[in-house]
């Protein structure tokens, strides 16, 4: 009879062992996530595609981060103006804004050659946004 004590504690350490080891894994795939930027992604097309009104999207989970369809440059140069910052230049696959002395630099992407992101990561940059 104590064989099977110690056979059933067992099972049951293993079974506590492995729930941790795939909560430990959806874990970690959901930081990896969301230090790609996946969720972003995901929000901000879904946002696109749902709402056609708007050309640019704000979707912002950890960095200021917009979206929209390729080709919207113009837009996005008009929602930043009104904001206050001015277009400098382009910078390699970037665009660079000032206001008020400030610089910053836009990082823009394609994805899936239809959605568009821009992006600034400078947490400093937030509030003046």
């Amino acid at each position: 009879m104590t064989n099977c004590k110690i056979c059933s504690n067992s099972e049951s350490r293993k079974k506590v062992f492995s729930v941790f080891i795939v909560a430990a894994l959806v874990v970690l795939i959901l930081k990896v996530t969301y230090e790609l930027k996946y969720l972003d992604l995901i929000s901000g097309i879904l946002k696109v595609e749902t709402n056609k009104k708007a050309a640019i999207h704000k979707v912002s989970m950890k960095s200021l981060f917009f979206i929209g369809l390729v080709g919207s440059d113009a837009v996005y140069t008009d929602a930043m103006n009104k904001m206050g910052w001015n277009f400098v230049s382009v910078y390699g696959r970037g665009m660079i804004f000032e206001k008020d002395g400030y610089e910053i630099l836009i990082s823009k992407r394609t994805y899936f050659n239809r959605y568009v992101t821009y992006e600034v990561t400078t947490r400093e940059i937030f509030d003046l946004i």
